[in-house]
C-alpha cells in the first residue's frame, strides 16, 4: 500500500500496516483447489493481514491493495513497470500549464449493482474522497493537488490541480483510488468498507471480520485494461481470501491445501519450498526496508554519529536476520525500477568497522573501556521495533549487535503500533526499521520535508527542500530523474537513513495454479488465474 500525507492528516495506520502490524487473530481453511471447475476453478489464499476496511478510499494498508483491486478498478492502470496505460480511462490530454487532465472514460462498463460508469460516477468519486468526513488516507494524498473533478460529458470528465502535480498519472493507477458505485457511496454511507461495489472482475459476496472474504466471478465483465492481456470475465468462478496472520498456520494451510496459495511465506520456508511449490516474489516499489536515523534526538543529532552507523551496520546481517537471507539487498532511498534509482547511488554506506570507529574520533568521540564517550556523556542508541511484528524487532536486535561490534551500546525498545507512532513523531528513538510503498519518489517529500508528518528522521534542509519541490511540478521525466537522484545523494550524505532491503511479497502457490500477476506498485492480481483438478 502506498503511504501518504495530505493536509495535514494523519494516516499512520498505512505505515503501521506496512511495517506487519496485524491484529492477533486466526484463520481457517476455506474452498480448496480440488473443487474447480473445467474452467478456472476456486482458489482460496492464505492472506497474513485481515483488512482494516474494504474501502478502497479510506484503507491505509498495503495488505488491503490486493483484496481491492480485486473488486474495484482505477482510471489509469498501472503496468508492473510503473508506466500509465488506460485503465477505466481510455486516454487523457494534459493542459499545456500542467493544471488539469481531461480523461475519456470507457463505454459500455457498469459496477456490479448495475450502476453506469460515467463522469457522473467518477466526479462523486472525486468528491467523496475529499470529503473531509470521509477521513480518507492514501486516496487523498494520491491526488496531490489535483482534487476537483468536472464532468465535460457523459464519457469524459474533467481533473483539475490548484498547481502541476507530477505524480498524478502513476498514483492514479494505484488501487486506494479504484473507483466506486456511486450509489453505493451514498446509499451505505460510513457502513461503505462493508458493501464494496466496483467495477472490477470479482464481485464481493460475504466478509468474516478476522476469518475471510468471498468474492465471485463478474459474469459481465469485458473491459479489462488491454495491458492485462486478457479479456472476458476471470476465470476463476469463485476467489476467498482467509486472513491468517500466524506464519506456521499460514504454511500449513498451503501444506494441507487449506489455501492453494500464500503471501508473506516465511524465508526459511521459502527456502524449502522450492521444489514442491511454485514461488512468486512480488516486487513492492517504494523506499524498500529501511531505517530513518533520527537527526534531532541525541547522539544521533551528531552527523559523525550517525555517519559512524551506517559504516557499523552489516546490510548482510539485516537481511539475515529478516528473512533467512531470501531478500536482495537495497543500498538506495528508491527501489529498483522506480523514476529515480540510478545504480550509482549504490556502495556509499559500506559495512566497515575501522571508518565508523573513524568516524568517531573524528567527531570528538572516544572510546573508553565499556564505549564511547564525549563531553563526559557515554553513546547510546535506541531502537524501537514493532512488537507485534516478529521482521522488525529482528532487525533491531542485528542492529544492536553490530553496533556492539564496534563498542557502540545501543538498547532495543519493543512498543505496540501506538506507541511506536508516538515514538516517530515525537523523535523519541534513533533509529527505528520499517517500510514504505510508493509508486513515485515524490514519496520522498513525505519523508524529508520540514513539518511533513512522516519525517520521522526529523531532518531537512533547503536544497533538499527545493528539489523534492521540484520533483512534483517538473513533468520531463529525464529532468525528473536528475533532480531525485541529487536528492537521494544530499539523504545519503546526511546519513539520516539506512536501505535494508528490498521490499518483496513472498508468495508460494500450489503447482495447480497458474496465471499468478501483479500491476504496478505490487499489488497481486487473480484475474489470470485458474486452478487445474
Amino acid at each position: 500500500m502506498i503511504s501518504t500525507l495530505h493536509r495535514g492528516k494523519v494516516p499512520f495506520i498505512a505505515v503501521v500496516a506496512l511495517a506487519g502490524l496485524v491484529a492477533a487473530c486466526s484463520g481457517g481453511g476455506g474452498a480448496g483447489g480440488s473443487a474447480a471447475s473445467g474452467k478456472g476453478g476456486a482458489l482460496t489464499v492464505g492472506w497474513s493481514s485481515p483488512p482494516d476496511t474494504l474501502n478502497p478510499a479510506t484503507t491505509g494498508a498495503r495488505s488491503v491493495g490486493p483484496l481491492t483491486a480485486a473488486m474495484f478498478e482505477t482510471l489509469v492502470y498501472l503496468t508492473p513497470d510503473l508506466k500509465p496505460t488506460p485503465g477505466l480511462a481510455t486516454k487523457w490530454s494534459e493542459s499545456s500549464d500542467g493544471k488539469s487532465y481531461t480523461f475519456d472514460l470507457r463505454k459500455g462498463v457498469t459496477f456490479h449493482d448495475g450502476t453506469p460508469f460515467n463522469a457522473a460516477a467518477v466526479v462523486e468519486n472525486f468528491r467523496y474522497i475529499t470529503d473531509k468526513n470521509t477521513q480518507s488516507t492514501i486516496a487523498i494524498g494520491l491526488l496531490g493537488t489535483c482534487t476537483q473533478a468536472k464532468a465535460v460529458s457523459d464519457l469524459q470528465v474533467k481533473v483539475v490541480c490548484s498547481a502541476p502535480y507530477a505524480p498524478l498519472l502513476v498514483q492514479l493507477g494505484e488501487p486506494y483510488l479504484g473507483i466506486q458505485s456511486p450509489t453505493a457511496i451514498n446509499k451505505y454511507g460510513k457502513d461503505l468498507g462493508q458493501h464494496p461495489v466496483g467495477t472490477g472482475p470479482f464481485e464481493f459476496v460475504s466478509y468474516t471480520p478476522n476469518q475471510s472474504l468471498v468474492l465471485k466471478k463478474n459474469a459481465t465483465y469485458n473491459w479489462a485494461p488491454k495491458a492485462v492481456g486478457q479479456q472476458g470475465p476471470a476465470k476463476l468462478d469463485s476467489l476467498q481470501f482467509d486472513f491468517i496472520p500466524n506464519n506456521q498456520s499460514r504454511v500449513g494451510a498451503l501444506q494441507s491445501n487449506q489455501a492453494q496459495v500464500i503471501q508473506a511465506t516465511p524465508g526459511v520456508f521459502y527456502k524449502q519450498f522450492a521444489n514442491k511449490y511454485t514461488l512468486e516474489p512480488n516486487p513492492i516499489s517504494g523506499m524498500g526496508i529501511f531505517a530513518p536515523i533520527n537527526a534531532g534526538q541525541w547522539p544521533t543529532n551528531d552527523p559523525a554519529v550517525r555517519k559512524a552507523i551506517t559504516y557499523a551496520l552489516d546490510r548482510s546481517a539485516l537481511v539475515n536476520a529478516a528473512g533467512a537471507g531470501v531478500f536482495p539487498p537495497n543500498e538506495t532511498p528508491v527501489s529498483k525500477g522506480m523514476l529515480g534509482y540510478d545504480a550509482s547511488l549504490q556502495g556509499q554506506q559500506p559495512h566497515d568497522p575501522a571508518k565508523a570507529k573513524a568516524a568517531l574520533e573524528a567527531g570528538g568521540w572516544a572510546q573508553q573501556g565499556d564505549g564511547w564517550y564525549k563531553d563526559g556523556k557515554k553513546l547510546s542508541v535506541k531502537i524501537t521495533a514493532i512488537s507485534t511484528s516478529s521482521t522488525y524487532p529482528a532487525i533491531a536486535q542485528a542492529m544492536q549487535a553490530n553496533l556492539a561490534e564496534v563498542g557502540m551500546a545501543a538498547s532495543v525498545v519493543p512498543l505496540g503500533a501506538s506507541a511506536w507512532t508516538d515514538a516517530n513523531v515525537k523523535g523519541d528513538f534513533n533509529m527505528t526499521p520499517l517500510t514504505y510503498v510508493a509508486a513515485d519518489p515524490d514519496a520522498l517529500s513525505f519523508w524529508f520535508s520540514p513539518n511533513s508528518f512522516f519525517n520521522w528522521s526529523h531532518y531537512s534542509s533547503g536544497s533538499l527542500t527545493s528539489l523534492l519541490t521540484q520533483g512534483r511540478t517538473e513533468t520531463d521525466e529525464a529532468k525528473r530523474q536528475a533532480i531525485y537522484v541529487k536528492a537521494q545523494q544530499l539523504i545519503l550524505d546526511a546519513s539520516v537513513l539506512y536501505p535494508i532491503y528490498e521490499n518483496q511479497d513472498l508468495l508460494a502457490a500450489s503447482k495447480k495454479v497458474t496465471g499468478l500477476s501483479y500491476s504496478g506498485g505490487g499489488f497481486e492480481s487473480f484475474y489470470k488465474v485458474s486452478v487445474s483438478s
